[in-house]
């Protein structure tokens, strides 16, 4: 979904999120979309590979660490995403229609996560 498509009137309410254990083999809680498909929202941002809540590092790349193999190919790396901003160091050459986009997704995956935590509290 594009963050246009991805509005709230397009995304149920009622079952969402929830496991998807059959397609994830985990116990996370994924939103799915009226067909009952993961949801998946392609938007304009920029990685943060650096960030306080990121978890990257060399030794996902270094062969001899020591570490089992088998672990690392359930290794998952996480990164920050940032909504872009006209102030960003690039943001002169930012698109409007790519500004607009990023800070629509940021506001419907905040929108998504306030829904939650309200019918939940």
């Amino acid at each position: 979904l594009t963050a246009d498509a991805a509005s709230q009137k397009n995304i149920p309410f009622e079952n969402n999120p929830r496991p998807l254990r059959t397609f994830m083999n985990d116990s996370a809680e994924y939103w799915v979309d009226a067909g009952g498909s993961l949801l998946r929202m392609k938007f304009p941002a920029r990685l943060d590979l650096t960030g306080q809540y990121s978890r990257t590092g060399p030794y996902f790349n270094m062969p001899h660490t020591g570490l089992d193999v088998t672990i690392l190919k359930r290794a998952r790396v996480q990164f920050e995403l940032h909504p872009l901003h006209a102030s960003d160091p690039l943001g002169d050459h930012y698109p409007q229609e790519a500004l607009d986009c990023s800070s629509r997704a940021l506001d419907t995956l905040v929108a998504l996560t306030n829904e939650v935590e309200d019918a939940r509290n």
